[in-house]
């Protein structure tokens, strides 16, 4: 009786195409990102790297090293963990799906 009542309602999909859509956006930012095909992130990052050197110029210190954070290194590790957090989703959905 109890597998009929369990299955009368029946399990949301919901949950799925959450974890679905959500892995596959994660998994598409970022290989962007991490492969950086356009240069967006590069130019991104250069006028990062250009307003951090203002602002030491301007307060008076020497310089003006980019933060590590300015680096486009930073931005594709940053974009290889996004994507690897979105087949981590992806294999989540995967897994709900087969488990109902």
């Amino acid at each position: 009786m109890q597998h009929l009542a369990a299955g009368a309602h029946g399990p949301s999909p919901a949950i799925d195409v959450v974890f679905a859509v959500g892995g596959v956006v994660a998994l598409w930012c970022g290989l962007s990102w991490a492969f950086d095909v356009r240069g967006i992130t590069t130019r991104r990052v250069e006028r990062m790297r250009r307003r951090s050197e203002e602002a030491s110029m301007a307060m008076g210190r020497l310089g003006g090293a980019p933060t590590f954070f300015a680096t486009s290194g930073y931005v594709r590790f940053l974009g290889s963990v996004m994507a690897g957090a979105g087949l981590l989703m992806l294999t989540a959905a995967y897994a709900l799906w087969h488990l109902n």
